[in-house]
């Protein structure tokens, strides 16, 4: 049975074809080169190290083809993929590194000094490193490939433990989210029917490999399919189209400023004939972008995703996206999905709720951590989101935000992505974030926080601000202050960090 062992199924039916690309050098791994690879690593971590069915292999690696070849390598012998996050300070990754016990480190020469205090004080007895190694009990990448036999596949069940992906922390300290060899599969599934996924479609990979986003959302289901997989160290815009134009990359996934600097870094004017299908998530992205990149004939499609659940857990057709702007669709193929009142009944057509997410697409739970687990995975497999949705007659959801983002000013509930799609819309506005602060009067008011357009002309002042909103919300949801700003605090993901933004820009 091929469940985890997808790159020796491909090897077999099409040896030659291209799977793998590095769009730093333009170097390519066929499905047998890739299988071959990957095996002996394998064979390397299991004899080398002792790695088997169930033990983590850490990796803390800039985004690389090796990155694939690991996670492979640890499908091979059951063994469970860990990336850690390259931006956590070097005390947070110690942390995660005595939370989950690995094995074995991986790691790159640009994260070695990080990789030997991490070994030192986690007590990893082992280490794999891309570069040169001077360091007992750490094996060069490449001569350990060389040197060691194909290790035998290991055979997997749906409910083993596939990979650990730590969570961003922008809402406490990072949490393992475990995902299952089902989780993986059923991902890959509903993502090829959703976005009709064939063997000649080739993503190029850009988000950080360490989150679900990068590594889940198009990389793993175009492995499963067949497909192919271009990625980049780390993401630059006009790099990002000269990859897209020299690899004829035909779909990719990014956050709404990323499609924003694509499209200031030219991507009107550059000849891209097979790429088409465009994902986006991460936040809300402002109607108006959605509208320049239907206006090119791209299929640009708004999503909705979380580490827990797929990632991909809706899905919007192209022929819907136009009439139904801002939406992120129907739940994907293997899913269901309830909107839940806080008493617990289900909300009526366009009343906003929590979201309730269940499948086979679901997480395991949280690594270690069986209260956090229990808080939002309940006992009839439906996990608790934490975001508040409204799904309207015809059955297609549109995002509120964050739970724990909403604010009642006046005693009137205000959902942050409502008003801050609503500004996206200005022409000054490239990007903005609005959150709830505290008020005497009211309880909470709105604090919108904006990064204007360099080229703005027209008046960006609280009071035009102000009068350009109550035009289009009611006069509780116009923000009470506004901070105008260079940029706003981001996590490696690309997602704006509300704690930070409040911190650093409102004055209590």
């Amino acid at each position: 049975m091929y469940l985890g062992d997808w790159l020796s199924r491909w090897a077999e039916i099409d040896p030659e074809r291209e799977a793998l690309i590095d769009g730093a050098t333009g170097r390519a791994w066929t499905w047998a080169q890739l299988d071959s690879r990957a095996s002996r690593l394998a064979g390397a971590l299991a004899s080398r190290f002792g790695v088997g069915r169930g033990d983590r292999v850490a990796l803390i690696a800039n985004n690389a083809p090796e990155v694939f070849e690991v996670l492979f390598a640890c499908a091979r012998i059951g063994a469970v993929f860990v990336p850690f996050n390259w931006r956590l300070a070097v005390p947070e990754l110690v942390d995660i590194a005595r939370d989950c016990t690995p094995t074995v480190m991986v790691y790159d020469d640009a994260w070695a000094g990080a990789a030997d205090v991490v070994m030192s004080e986690a007590r990893i007895k082992g280490g794999v490193t891309f570069g040169a190694t001077g360091r007992p009990g750490v094996l060069a990448y490449e001569a350990a490939i060389e040197a060691y036999a194909p290790a035998a596949t290991v055979q997997v069940a749906l409910e083993d433990l596939a990979m650990i992906l730590y969570t961003s922390g922008t809402t406490g300290l990072p949490k393992g989210v475990m995902l299952s060899w089902q989780q993986i599969v059923f991902n890959s599934v509903n993502t090829t029917l959703a976005c009709d996924l064939t063997v000649n479609d080739r993503c190029l990979a850009f988000l950080p490999l360490f989150h679900t986003g990068g590594i889940n959302c198009l990389a793993t289901p175009l492995f499963h399919r067949g497909g192919s997989v271009v990625v980049m160290p780390r993401f630059d815009a006009a790099e990002a189209l000269a990859i897209m134009e020299r690899y004829g990359v035909t779909i990719t996934v990014a956050v709404p400023v990323m499609y924003q600097m694509l499209m200031d870094a030219g991507l009107a004017t550059r000849e891209l004939p097979r790429l088409s299908t465009l994902l986006c998530g991460g936040a809300p992205c402002p109607h108006s972008l959605i509208e320049q990149y239907l206006e090119l004939g791209y299929n640009f499609r708004q999503g909705y995703g979380l580490t827990e659940v797929g990632p991909n857990c809706f899905s919007l057709h192209p022929s819907d996206v136009r009439r139904k702007i801002g939406s992120v669709g129907r739940p994907i193929f293997h899913s269901a999905a309830r909107v839940v009142l806080d008493d617990g009944t289900e909300a009526a057509a366009d009343v906003i709720g929590e979201l309730w997410l269940r499948g086979p697409h679901v997480t395991l739970g949280y690594w270690n951590k069986p209260e956090a687990t229990a808080a939002v995975l309940d006992a009839e497999g439906w996990f608790h989101t934490g975001d508040y949705v409204k799904r309207d007659a015809a059955g297609y959801f549109q995002i509120a935000g964050r739970k724990k983002d909403m604010f009642i000013s006046g005693g009137e509930n205000v959902y942050p992505a409502e008003v801050e799609n609503a500004l996206a819309a200005h022409p000054g506005v490239a990007e903005v974030c609005v959150l709830g602060v505290p008020d005497a009067r009211w309880g909470e008011v709105g604090l919108a926080v904006i990064v204007p357009r360099p080229e703005v002309t027209i008046a960006m002042d609280d009071a035009a601000l102000k009068q350009w909103m109550r035009e289009r919300l009611a006069p509780y949801k116009v923000p009470k202050h506004w901070r105008l700003v260079d940029e706003l605090p981001k996590n490696s993901s690309g997602k704006v960090v509300k704690a930070a933004v409040k911190q650093r820009f409102f004055d209590a």
